[in-house]
């Protein structure tokens, strides 16, 4: 069998630096998690400032050409969707079972009208 001898690559930390070594390297590290920080934050301003910049002139395009804005159409579009998906919801009623009966789709017209319950007294029997 080939034996191969590979060397221990050394420790990243000296031995025989002191505190001068763990406070650049502390200052470094600071100074590169602010630097990616910083570049993180420019992007999203950028992105922010081109998003106000596309719609003002999608808004000033449509004063010029009569047509509604993108952002006027996908509103009403997403109104549309959100509408055919949950319906608004009528008046509640005092009888709940018809309420959750007719938001389900399951109320179909029979003619038999639902009307608010009432507790019945039972009747008193009397025993000749």
């Amino acid at each position: 069998m080939n034996s191969m001898y590979f060397r221990q690559l050394p420790s990243s930390s000296s031995t025989t630096g002191g505190g001068l070594e763990r406070f650049l390297s502390a200052a470094f590290g600071l100074l590169v998690w602010t630097m990616l920080a910083t570049i993180g934050l420019v992007f999203a301003a950028s992105l922010l400032i081109w998003l106000v910049v596309m719609v003002m002139v999608s808004l000033v395009r449509s004063l010029f050409t009569g047509r509604p804005a993108a952002v006027t159409v996908l509103w009403r579009r997403y109104r549309e969707l959100t509408r055919q998906r949950w319906p608004q919801r009528a008046a509640a009623s005092s009888t709940p079972r018809a309420d959750a009966a007719g938001a389900t789709g399951v109320a179909r017209p029979s003619g038999v009208e639902d009307v608010a319950w009432r507790d019945v007294a039972a009747p008193t029997r009397k025993d000749d």
